[in-house]
């Protein structure tokens, strides 16, 4: 071991890393006396450098290849594997924080601060993890990059002595033991940030608060690294006073989330996420045989016995309980297109389907989007009474307007959620089949994004949290309880299904489980996503709640979509489809010039539009694939 870090052994006192940072804090707090507001920004520079240094460092892909070449058994390799997921998660999560909290803050000056630090972070991360787990002779060309970076960092002190004597490939246990100190040097950092933020209140009133979560968390992640390092020996196998059962105890205590989900006892007992389930996938002929199809799901899927067990556990009559349904409607632009957009045939089919069963107060609820930024009349009232969804025989509320304060229990950077979704006895996502830039397939789970904070609080660059976590933490606390996809008529297909889609596909099929997990991936599968690691959202779900897979029966129709390309038919849509996300983020006027044909009679623009962004609007939709032809634009009527 390279001993000369600690003076200790394990869960002793800190190692010559955590006793250099208390110096540099010491030093800060001299400096930055009786200006607690710049003392706190030079911590958050820092802390953002090291925690998107920690990012890369305990990145998936590397910890999975580095597991894989250790002499483990799977359920131990299985067991560290998802506790350094969840660490690395927490990571990510923490950068993002970090940054956004920095960008809402500063002028531009202390912008370009923040993007430094963060790249800073990214290379060093790389450098560093590249000299730990990496052999010289399985990437000679990496290691010599990596290594030149690590001494321009010596030089410049930007990596401390006592960092640069572990940035060497050795035993797992070594790696471990370095993070432990690392981890905790990072929790006094924060407990510092917390003080500074209480002295700061005009840098936001939750800042102390988050800023004691993301200390909690490292504490944790100091805990898990331990944990490791008592299990391995110096040749990376499991020392024998320790085994599953043992690691398995430990990790519980640190918490179940950093267990795989087969281990968890408490935390996913009321959520079907994940849990597996038999997905039923029917398919029809013809158009005119939807509802009976539809209905033949319904039926068949077992829905009206969940309601009834639901029922029964809530010792309610049928009558009183409070049945909400997430459709899909608000990204709707005009009645020309509606591959975007839940069947309300199919919506109304459902809700007398729970009529006849005797539950009466079933409710749709949808929620605001951006393009009430930059268009009048987009409510969730005017877009429903604009594509008829009243025809549904449902009351229609708006997730937007009913938000109520909430604390999660894990993630960060959201604080509200619907009332109506909160509060109903059974939730229903009903998603429509749909391709997406980045996500490839966006279905179920994807549906219920914004039911708790605005879309826009988490898509642009000074967002702090990623839109996937922020959608985990909505799904970990109120889960839908049974899920639908409507695949029938008109889903949206190629590069930016997600805006529309002028030349739609009918892939004659429905979707329903009570796993709203286990039923995207299956429909995702027959979209032709074969990874599920390719999509933000699934992989993020297996993360959370578990990979469903081998628990999942397929009950129907289990064939691939012959007809559907997904954003990675082409060469060229595949280019476009890589660079999607950052143009979005960086280079879309916070979404202003990405925005399709709208029906500027039913939603008129709340400004007019200069002759510039007009014309970048119009050349986005014909290099997206979402310009509608004249003789399609005259064809449409309202149904």
């Amino acid at each position: 071991m390279n001993s000369c870090l600690y003076r200790t052994t394990l869960g002793g006192c800190m190692g010559l890393v955590y006793d250099q940072f208390a110096q540099e804090l010491e030093s800060l707090q001299r400096k930055y006396a009786d200006r607690p507001r710049d003392e706190l920004i030079a911590l958050c520079l820092m802390a953002l450098e090291r925690e998107e240094l920690v990012t890369v460092g305990y990145r998936e892909d590397l910890m999975n290849r580095r597991l894989e070449s250790m002499p483990l058994s799977e359920p131990v390799r299985e067991l560290i594997r998802h506790a350094l997921i969840w660490a690395w998660r927490d990571e990510e999560m923490h950068t993002i924080y970090i940054r956004g909290a920095l960008l809402k803050v500063g002028n531009r000056l202390l912008r370009w601060k923040t993007f430094g630090q963060q790249l800073g972070g990214l290379v060093g991360g790389w450098a560093g993890s590249v000299r730990q787990h990496v052999l010289w002779s399985s990437a000679p060309v990496s290691c010599a990059i990596a290594t030149g970076v690590t001494w321009l960092g010596a030089l410049t002190g930007k990596v401390p002595d006592g960092v640069r004597q572990h940035l060497n490939y050795g035993p797992f246990r070594d790696f471990c033991l370095f993070n432990v100190d690392a981890e905790k040097t990072a929790g006094l950092c924060y407990q510092r940030m917390i003080a500074l933020a209480e002295k700061t209140p005009e840098l936001g009133r939750e800042l102390a608060e988050d800023f004691v979560r993301v200390r909690e968390d490292e504490d944790r992640h100091a805990r898990i690294f331990e944990i490791i390092a008592e299990t391995l020996d110096e040749q990376n196998q499991q020392v024998a006073h320790e085994n599953e059962g043992t690691l398995a105890e430990k990790i519980t205590e640190v918490g179940e989330y950093f267990l795989p989900r087969a281990r968890r006892q408490k935390t996913v007992s009321q959520n079907k996420i994940g849990n597996g389930a038999r997905v039923f996938v029917f398919h029809g002929e013809h158009a005119e045989e939807k509802c009976s199809v539809f209905r033949q799901l319904l039926e068949q899927s077992g829905l009206a016995e969940r309601l009834e067990r639901r029922t029964a556990e809530l010792k309610k009559n049928a009558e009183e309980l409070r049945i909400i349904i997430k459709p899909s409607f608000m990204l709707g632009y005009h009645l020309k297109d509606r591959s975007i957009i839940t069947d309300r045939e199919l919506l109304h089919e459902l809700g007398k389907f729970l009529r006849e069963h005797g539950y009466g107060k079933a409710v749709l609820v949808e929620s605001a989007n951006i393009y009430d930024r930059f268009f009048r009349s987009r409510g969730v009232p005017d877009v429903a009474a604009y594509f008829g969804m009243e025809a549904c025989g449902m009351p229609i509320i708006s997730a937007s307007d009913d938000q109520v304060s909430h604390t999660y229990m894990r993630g960060m950077a959201q604080t509200t959620i619907s009332q109506t979704w909160k509060e109903a006895d059974f939730r229903i996502s009903f998603g429509k089949m749909r391709s997406h830039p980045i996500e490839v397939a966006y279905l179920t789970l994807g549906n219920l994004e914004w039911m708790g904070g605005r879309c826009d609080e988490f898509l642009f660059v000074e967002r702090q949290a990623h839109r996937e976590t922020a959608l985990m933490m909505l799904l970990d606390e109120f889960p839908p309880d049974f899920a639908l996809l409507d695949a029938y008529e008109q889903a949206a297909d190629g590069l930016i299904g997600i805006m529309g889609c002028p030349h739609p596909k009918s892939p004659k099929r429905l979707y329903a489980s009570e796993d709203a997990l286990a039923l995207d991936l299956v429909a995702a599968r027959h979209m032709g996503v074969s990874d599920a690691r390719r999509t933000n959202i699934l992989r993020a779900a297996c993360h959370w709640f578990g990979d469903p897979s081998e628990r999942t029966e397929v009950v129907g129709t289990d064939e691939p979509l012959s007809e559907w390309r997904g954003p990675y038919d082409t060469e060229f849509s595949t280019l476009l489809s890589a660079v999607a996300y950052p143009v979005y983020v960086f280079g879309s006027g916070r979404g202003s010039l990405f925005v399709p044909e709208m029906d500027e009679t039913a939603f008129p623009p709340l400004e007019q539009a200069t002759f510039p962004r007009t014309v970048l609007r119009r050349g986005l939709r014909r290099l997206l694939g979402l310009h509608f032809s004249s003789a399609k634009n005259e064809g449409w009527e309202r149904q």
